[in-house]
Formats: structure tokens, sequence, C-alpha cells
């Protein structure tokens, strides 16, 4: 997951995708791509898949800026670059690609909650029981570490999503007593509910996507996610 701003690695920055952390940003693969861009008043997500061509034009300016700080190692650091119209967050769109899911260009509704929003702090150990498009899912956040009394402290949020009959355990790493919901939706059109977190309780800021199809048997990682840091 990428968003236009500030790519200079330096506090205040976007961190690269550990997958893609020794790779040259030249070398990125721009076939798959897609934006995602949150509304909070229609309770909305707009999808739209990107060309290859289109994914090389948006993602230049990140890509400029790492390879300036690549160039420049041990120098001053490179500018930070300028977001575009941003989601309602302030943010620009999220930049999104995930082998093997296919995106098509779609308004997805979002779940709404009792506060009238797509948006949620959720209660750490509480089991929400919800339904999307007439399909019953229920989903726990917890704290990787408990007190010897049980109650959650720490780092790392753990997310189990229970669907069709099957549990599935996420980590989502960051740090688990600021977790937010920001949208629960069916992103990627397979009808089952889709994920979008944002956390944090430090001085860095974690943003973590869960499609819900890519879920594996043991403990599943975020099937996409950017962090900041100092922000």
């Amino acid at each position: 997951m990428l968003r236009q701003g500030n790519w200079n690695q330096e506090v205040g920055s976007y961190g690269v995708p550990q997958a893609w952390s020794h790779m040259p940003a030249r070398q990125w693969p721009m076939d798959g791509w897609a934006t995602l861009l949150f509304n909070d008043t229609d309770a909305t997500l707009k999808v739209q898949p990107l060309s290859k061509a289109e994914a090389t034009q948006a993602l230049k300016p990140i890509v400029d800026q790492l390879e300036t700080v690549a160039a420049r190692a041990g120098q001053e650091p490179a500018a930070p670059g300028v977001a575009p119209e941003g989601d309602a967050d302030g943010r620009s769109p999220a930049y999104v690609r995930i082998p093997g899911v296919v995106w098509q260009a779609r308004t997805v509704p979002l779940y709404r909650f009792k506060n009238g929003t797509p948006r949620l702090t959720p209660e750490l150990g509480y089991r929400y029981e919800l339904s999307l498009n007439g399909r019953p899912f229920a989903f726990t956040l917890q704290n990787g570490f408990r007190t010897a009394d049980g109650r959650p402290y720490g780092e790392g949020t753990q997310f189990y999503l229970e669907l069709s009959g099957q549990k599935y355990h996420y980590d989502l790493g960051g740090y688990g007593w600021d977790v937010r919901i920001k949208g629960i939706g069916d992103f990627d059109g397979d009808g089952q509910p889709d994920f979008i977190f944002d956390v944090g309780g430090g001085n860095n800021s974690y943003e973590a996507l869960i499609i819900s199809s890519q879920a594996r048997p043991g403990t599943n990682p975020p099937t996409a996610y950017l962090n900041s840091w100092g922000c």
C-alpha cells in the first residue's frame, strides 16, 4: 500500500513495504494497481483500477523521491512530494497492489456503525457480530500481550475474524492500544467483508488492509500495509 506524500525515509516519512525494501523503486511492478478512496459522508469506498501506464505516472513522485534518497545516501533528504486531493482524513488515495486480486471499478458501500459512520474505535476483547450484504461475520481485536489478570496491554494488534464457519487470525502489528476501524466492505467484489484499520498509540502510525479472501490457515499478516515514522 502506498500514498502520495513524504518518502524521504526520515522522521515524518512513509516507510517502504518490507517486501520491496531491498528493491530499487524503479523496479517496482506497475501492473495490478488500483486506487482506494474513502468517503465518510456517503460511507463508500471508490475503487479505481489503474493501467500500467496510469500506475507508472501516478507513482512517479514516490519513485522519484526514493531514487533521489538512494542517490544522495548520507546527504540531505529529498523534499516531500505534493499530495493530490485526499480522502476523509485529508490523505491522498491509497494505491494498492495485491497479487491475485483483479480490481474492478466500483463504488463499495461501507458498513455503518451505530454512530452513523463507517468508523469505529473498537473495544478490545469485545466480540462484534455484524452482517454485510446478508452475510454474518464476527470479529475481535486484542493486544498482543496481557497482564497476569488477563488485561490487554502493549504492542501488537491481534485481529480474529469469524466468517463462513472459519476463524482467521491476523497479526496487524503496530501499537495495539490505539486501533480504529476505517471501513468494512466488500472491497474486491467476492462477497466477503474486507477491512482497513488505522493503528497508532506511539510516535508512528500504521495502516493495515485485510482482504479476507487472501486469508490462510495460521497467523496472517495484513494483506497490505503502510507505516509512517514520527507521524
